[in-house]
């Protein structure tokens, strides 16, 4: 007797939503609705680009296994990832950016482990003036961003902050060494890749594009500067959100005395504000409601997007750990400051009960690709 056939596009509409949520990788994604035009409609493409960055946890013991958190559930995904034990690692477009204890760079795919080398740490044109300690090892690159997937395109160009005075550099696909951007006017923050170009803020609040593409790729050009009305800040990001750019300033992220005059130190975010740039007239103006929009931010996560109220609440700014100083300054390590901050009523909820606290690498934020 011959077996009937399965109908798989009688299959409820409920359980294909299921399914569809965890599904990690966009080109799963694109072959499951592909099945039938049932499953296409059961789970439409605007599913996958509302979906949070899951959180990658730091292992509390050196292990090849690493734990995601797959909000809004907060169930937790433990992954095989041996290529991640023992690196300093950051994350950009889905994409984990590994340093090993021979200061060799590669790009990582946490999910399909396929790994893209880079230009070694020696190849910076300052490391020679480098004390080349386990120090060095964790402090010299600071953030790390990709203008594309490198699994969609071809040229996806990688660009660091880096070195004691915050200097940017980039490697497009093929190069052999880091090419450094020689203008340097203050140790710079955070980068973005909006409209086809780099944009970097520094230390004085000012806004640097890189057009690494053009005829001058090592300089930046000054588009911005923070007016002196905005208040004293201690760290600021630059995020690209539904074609708007925005610079969000950070308090509470540098050590501080537990009280006047102790030699006991703490620290903790008390404050985030939210500023749209408009780079044809310089005019910051500050924004306390972001509708829809919801912020993930904290140690190389500067990142938006729209929600429905289901994977993420609108209008917050989900943030991480991003003292530096703790991961090596404290015993425990750094990874206690992280929640959920409202940008409305500037109320602060947990987002992470469990202690998530490492010496190397801290939580961060990784997208799905």
């Amino acid at each position: 007797m011959v077996a009937k056939a399965a109908d798989w596009s009688a299959l409820d509409d409920l359980l294909l939503v299921e399914i569809g949520h965890w599904i990690v990788l966009y080109t799963d994604f694109a072959a499951f609705r592909r099945v039938c035009t049932s499953w296409r409609s059961a789970v439409p493409e605007q599913n996958f680009k509302l979906r949070m960055p899951w959180l990658l946890l730091p292992p509390k013991i050196c292990s090849d296994l690493r734990n995601f958190v797959i909000p809004p559930q907060g169930v937790t995904r433990r992954t095989l990832l041996p290529e991640a034990n023992g690196k300093m690692y950051f994350s950009s477009k889905g994409w984990l950016i590994t340093i090993a204890q021979d200061l060799s760079i590669n790009l990582l795919h946490p999910f399909s482990r396929y790994q893209i080398k880079l230009p070694h740490i020696k190849s910076f044109d300052n490391w020679r003036s480098l004390d080349m300690s386990a120090k060095t090892y964790v402090f010299f690159i600071q953030k790390v961003v990709l203008s594309s997937d490198p699994l969609l395109t071809s040229n996806s160009i990688v660009m660091v902050i880096h070195g004691d005075r915050g200097v940017l550099a980039y490697s497009k696909p093929g190069d052999k060494t880091w090419t450094t951007i020689n203008t340097w006017r203050g140790k710079y923050f955070d980068i973005t890749y909006y409209e086809e170009r780099f944009y970097a803020i520094n230390s004085h609040g000012k806004i640097m594009v890189c057009d690494v593409r053009g005829n001058n790729p090592t300089i930046a050009q000054e588009v911005a500067n923070m007016p002196y009305n905005i208040p004293r800040w201690e760290k600021a990001y630059i995020v690209e959100s539904s074609g708007r750019l925005l610079v969000v300033t950070r308090d509470g992220v540098a050590l501080r005395p537990i009280k006047k005059w102790s030699s006991q130190t703490t620290y903790g975010n008390y404050g985030f504000k939210v500023y749209e740039v408009d780079l044809s007239t310089n005019n910051w103006t500050r924004i306390k409601d972001l509708g829809n929009t919801t912020l993930f931010l904290g140690h190389n996560s500067s990142m938006s997007i729209e929600s429905d109220g289901v994977y993420a609440k609108p209008n917050k700014i989900y943030f991480t750990d991003d003292c530096v100083e703790a991961y090596w300054f404290k015993k425990k390590g750094g990874g206690k400051d992280m929640g959920i901050y409202n940008i409305e009523d500037g109320s602060i909820e947990p987002y992470l009960l469990e202690d998530s606290r490492n010496r190397l690498t801290p939580p961060m934020w990784v997208e799905q690709s």
